[in-house]
């Protein structure tokens, strides 16, 4: 016997769910969580901003050019990934411009 059993999706409807307390109470619990999530979020936003602002004063770095140096730090490959994407971009480019009338 299957002891992962597939469950099957909950529709929703609204008064269903306004008719069972346990579950307009979960409801609340997963719109507080969110809600701290997403002001976690804007106070990282928040800061990323104020770091890439003291780079640009102290170092002249653009922000764009600073963002993708981190996501090549959290990412590796992610540079060589986007210049092979630009070179195969600018080869069809050019065909397409070689066979224009």
């Amino acid at each position: 016997m299957n002891k992962f059993k597939k469950q099957s999706k909950v529709e929703f409807s609204l008064s269903t769910l306004q008719a069972n307390p346990v579950q307009m109470k979960q409801l609340e619990g997963f719109i507080d969580e969110i809600a701290l999530c997403k002001g976690k979020i804007k106070t990282e936003q928040e800061s990323i901003g104020d770091i890439r602002g003291e780079a640009k004063d102290s170092l002249g770095i653009p922000g764009k050019i600073l963002m993708k140096l981190v996501r090549e730090h959290i990412s590796a490959g992610t540079i060589e990934s986007e210049m092979n994407d630009l070179e195969l971009v600018q080869s069809l480019s050019n065909a397409i411009e070689g066979t224009s009338p």
